[in-house]
């Protein structure tokens, strides 16, 4: 089943931000973000990542979203086009009610909250608007920042999925760690 995103409300994030979906238009500013070699590394790209590489990757993002599979969003500040994040809920299985959650800010927001702030947006769009009864999130073992966010907002660790994905950066293959956040855990922590 097909969704048209512009009828769904904008999640709302806290200031200075805001989000917008994601469009073509938004397709270079988004490369920017993601070539950045400590983002492209933290995301399991090589570096130096390709041009060509993020825009397949973004072409097929918006495909996903034209077929509903999920729904993209750049992260602005307030009044300014510049992209500065990006936001999705994919994977989406309308018959499971689930979805993951997935994200990058620029390098220069790392370690300033951003996401902590952020993610309690998508969290509520994702039950409130999409009607999902399971969030995920998959992060690598060595991203510290991100696990916490995740469990900030909620999530609990659920597994480690040993060798699930291949290391872009020099062979191997990278542990992850499966976290998840339930509908009926999040109302129950919103009405306290």
């Amino acid at each position: 089943m097909s969704m048209s995103y512009a009828t769904l409300p904008l999640p709302v994030v806290p200031a200075p931000y805001r989000v917008r979906v994601f469009t073509p238009e938004d397709m270079d500013g988004v490369i920017a973000l993601y070539s950045h070699p400590e983002v492209a590394r933290s995301l399991n790209f090589t570096v130096p990542v390709l041009r060509e590489t993020l825009h397949t990757k973004l072409t097929g993002d918006l495909e996903a979203m034209r077929q509903g599979k999920g729904i993209r969003w750049v992260l602005a500040h307030e009044g300014a086009p510049t992209p500065l994040g990006y936001l999705t809920l994919f994977n989406w299985s309308q018959k499971d009610r689930r979805a993951e959650v997935g994200y990058m800010v620029a390098r220069a927001l790392w370690g300033q909250g951003v996401m902590t702030g952020i993610l309690p947006a998508l969290i509520r769009f994702g039950f409130e608007h999409l009607d999902l009864h399971r969030i995920e999130g998959m992060v690598n073992v060595r991203n510290t920042a991100s696990h916490r966010a995740l469990t900030r907002a909620g999530f609990q660790q659920e597994g480690v999925l040993r060798g699930y994905q291949a290391d872009g950066n020099g062979g191997g293959f990278n542990d992850m760690c499966l976290l998840a956040l339930l509908e009926d855990a999040w109302r129950a922590s919103a009405a306290k």
